[in-house]
């Protein structure tokens, strides 16, 4: 049975279903992967999109260690977005969405489901990053209330380190960031 979190209809009447992965969602994603497009790659990239490393991602959600989630339209993925270390404090935020899909709003309906997720879990804050490059996404997860903490050294999904923008979230009062680097979990 699918556990729907969430539907979203877009402004042309198509409806997107949210839910959680299940190892079935396997090919899916890695469709969804090699669909981006190079400039949507560089700009999203928690981890590489094996078959291996991808069931982990999901085994992971469904342990309830990361909160994950897919959004589809009939069987195609759409968008792919998380907290990792979801029983942390600090939870990490990604998102990501198929090319032919962005400008339509999503993110910030994505954003707002984790955050609401983060809260109804008593979390203290969310962390993400973002590329020095995508001033876009940097002033939408701003106007969503992530301060900017400064540029950070992150790991992408490929293993390079690149320089990235850090921000948080604060959920309560007097919250800290991570005092760890970012990184995908294991």
């Amino acid at each position: 049975m699918i556990n729907i979190r969430k539907q979203i209809n877009l402004p042309d009447g198509r409806g997107i279903i949210v839910r959680q992965p299940d190892m079935k969602d396997v090919a899916g994603l890695k469709v969804f992967f090699e669909n981006l497009s190079p400039t949507s790659i560089k700009l999203f990239l928690p981890h590489p999109y094996t078959e291996a490393v991808l069931r982990r991602r999901i085994e992971r959600s469904v342990n309830g260690d990361d909160r994950v989630y897919l959004a589809m339209l009939a069987e195609r993925v759409v968008g792919y977005f998380f907290l990792w270390n979801f029983r942390e404090p600090v939870s990490l935020l990604g998102i990501g969405i198929a090319d032919d899909f962005q400008n339509l709003g999503l993110g910030r309906q994505f954003m707002a489901l984790l955050i609401e997720d983060a809260r109804d879990a008593g979390r203290d804050g969310i962390e993400l990053t973002t590329m020095l490059d995508n001033d876009r996404a940097f002033h939408v997860y701003q106007k969503m209330g992530f301060q900017y903490l400064g540029n950070v050294e992150n790991i992408q999904g490929d293993g390079l380190t690149v320089v990235e923008r850090a921000m948080f979230y604060p959920l309560k009062e007097n919250a800290q960031p991570m005092k760890t680097p970012h990184k995908c979990p294991e």
